[in-house]
C-alpha cells in the first residue's frame, strides 16, 4: 500500500483568541441625607459641616443651591433654632413664676374666704356681694349599701386574719363580725372607720367567717357577703 507526502506544510497566520466578555460600567454613588432622622440641633450642624467642606472644593464649583443663597438658608435656620431654645427656656421660666403667683394668689383668696365667711355670719347674701359663691348645703346620705368585695387573708401572728373591702362613699365607720359557722353565732371583731382591719384572739388553724356593714347618718347599712379564711 503507497503512502503519499507532500511535504508541504499550511500555516494560515491567523491567530484564534477567546471571547473576552465587555467591562461592567462602574455604579454610580448615591448621597445619603436621612434629613428626617436628624434633630434640628444635628440638621444645624449638618448644614454647617457641608458649607465648610464645599467652600474651594474644587470638585464642586457651581453648587446648586449657589453657595451665597445656601449660606442664608443655613443661617436663617440656624437663628430660629437659637430663638426658638430661648423661647423655650423662658416660657419654662416664665410658667414657674405664674405658678409662684397664682399659689399666692389662692393663699390670699383662702385667708380673704375665711374673713368674708366669719364677718357676714354666715348671711349668704354678704357673701354674693363680696363676688365669692356660697356652698350648697351637703345633701344627707341615705341608707349605705353592703361593703363588697370582702375578702380574708392569714395574718402576720398566729391567731390572726386579715380582712379588707371596698370603701363604702358616705359612711361613718365599720362593724365586722366572725364566726366558726356561717349561720353564727357571730362575734363582733372590729369598730372602725377604715375598710382594713386585723381580726386576733382566733384559735391557729380554725376556719372563720368574716362579714362586714357600713354605718352611716342614717343608721348601719346590710350585712356583706361572706368571706372565710383560716386563721394564721
Amino acid at each position: 500500500m503507497a503512502f503519499f507526502d507532500s511535504g508541504v506544510t499550511y500555516d494560515s497566520g491567523s491567530t484564534y483568541d477567546e471571547a473576552v466578555p465587555p467591562t461592567r460600567p462602574k455604579r454610580m454613588s448615591k448621597v445619603k441625607l436621612n434629613l428626617q432622622d436628624k434633630t434640628d440641633p444635628a440638621l444645624d450642624k449638618f448644614g454647617t459641616d457641608h458649607i465648610a467642606a464645599m467652600g474651594g472644593n474644587a470638585n464642586f464649583v457651581t453648587p446648586n443651591p449657589t453657595a451665597a443663597a445656601f449660606l442664608v438658608l443655613s443661617n436663617n435656620f440656624h437663628t430660629a433654632l437659637t430663638n426658638s431654645n430661648n423661647a423655650n427656656q423662658t416660657a419654662k421660666q416664665m410658667t414657674v413664676l405664674k405658678d409662684t403667683a397664682r399659689a399666692a394668689l389662692e393663699a390670699a383668696l383662702t385667708q380673704r374666704g375665711t374673713y368674708v365667711e366669719e364677718t357676714s355670719g354666715g348671711d349668704a347674701a354678704k357673701i354674693l356681694s363680696a363676688a365669692l359663691d356660697v356652698r350648697a348645703d351637703a345633701a344627707p346620705v341615705g341608707p349605705l349599701p353592703a361593703p363588697q368585695n370582702l375578702t380574708a387573708t392569714g395574718g402576720d401572728l398566729e391567731g390572726t386574719a386579715d380582712c379588707h373591702c371596698d370603701p363604702v362613699k358616705g359612711r361613718d365607720s365599720y362593724i365586722a363580725e366572725c364566726a366558726a359557722s356561717a349561720t353564727g353565732p357571730w362575734t363582733q371583731v372590729y369598730v372602725g372607720k377604715k375598710s382594713s382591719f386585723t381580726a386576733t384572739g382566733l384559735v391557729s388553724g380554725q376556719l372563720y367567717y368574716f362579714r362586714m356593714k357600713a354605718v352611716g347618718a342614717v343608721g348601719a347599712g346590710p350585712w356583706s357577703d361572706l368571706a372565710q379564711k383560716r386563721a394564721t
